[in-house]
């Protein structure tokens, strides 16, 4: 049976609850879209470790205070390891800390073990799982459409929920709508009961020469900002993140028909 996937729209770098209830608080109510509300955790500093990005990284003791039980949001925390043997161990370390109103984790790391993947997901904690195809990961496939379709489906496709495509990583670097359809198109004929989204420089300005290409043949298109809904002190700023959700809206229920 075909899991239902509702697509999202995210906007990651939360470090209070506030400006999370701010954002939820813009999406219209006949909008059929998730508001993918992201925390940023690595394995430093769920560790307590300092980011050098500290104002979009809360500490541990933040972590559980972030997220609201609002019916419009898909909480996620967006987690980074290079510690591949204790992987499934900081999976759960990063997902306890954010609190019972966490609903899953995204995971920006270059092809995690599927076997980890299939523990988590299966005997530990079945929640949403993101797999972020990242710069590094698009490099390991040769920048393959097939290559990455196909590892999907053979490796994947039973413990993951969306595939997220965003190789600028969160340094807001936009991405080539063409190249990044060729990747769609090859994860779509594969008809995987898996959502797509894709990342990358996405801002309340270009949302229409990046997204609005590709909802047209992808109408349930997921899509994720961070870096451009930040201040000069890198700081997330509620109004553009807002700005996004209501330009969306109006991509979402007219740019795709």
């Amino acid at each position: 049976m075909k899991r239902e996937i509702i697509p999202y729209i995210g906007i990651t770098g939360f470090t209070n609850r506030h400006d999370v209830r701010e954002v939820l608080e813009a999406k219209s109510p006949w909008l059929m879209r998730k508001i993918m509300v992201g925390i940023l955790a690595s394995s430093r500093t769920i560790n307590g470790e300092t980011n050098s990005h500290p104002n979009r990284y809360p500490t541990p003791g933040q972590m559980g205070n972030i997220f609201e039980d609002h019916p419009n949001a898909l909480n996620l925390v967006h987690f980074s390891t290079k510690n591949r043997e204790g992987l499934f161990e900081e999976m759960v370390r990063a997902f306890n800390l954010a609190g019972p109103y966490c609903h899953g984790l995204q995971l920006n790391i270059a092809w995690p073990d599927p076997s980890v993947l299939g523990f988590f997901k299966t005997k530990a904690y079945p929640v949403t799982i993101v797999l972020q195809i990242g710069a590094g990961a698009f490099e390991m496939i040769g920048h393959s459409p097939q290559r990455l379709a196909d590892k999907i489906e053979k490796e994947y496709k039973h413990f993951i929920d969306y595939i997220l495509l965003d190789p600028s990583g969160g340094t807001g670097k936009p991405f080539v709508p063409e190249k990044m359809r060729r990747y769609l198109q090859a994860l779509e004929m594969k008809q995987m009961p898996i959502g797509l989204g894709v990342a990358g420089g996405v801002s309340p300005s270009t949302l229409n020469p990046l997204v609005a290409p590709l909802v047209k043949e992808f109408h349930n298109l997921s899509f994720d900002v961070e870096t451009e809904v930040r201040d000069k002190d890198d700081h997330l700023v509620p109004r553009l993140a807002i700005s996004v959700v209501r330009k969306a809206g109006c991509l979402f229920e007219y740019g795709a028909h």
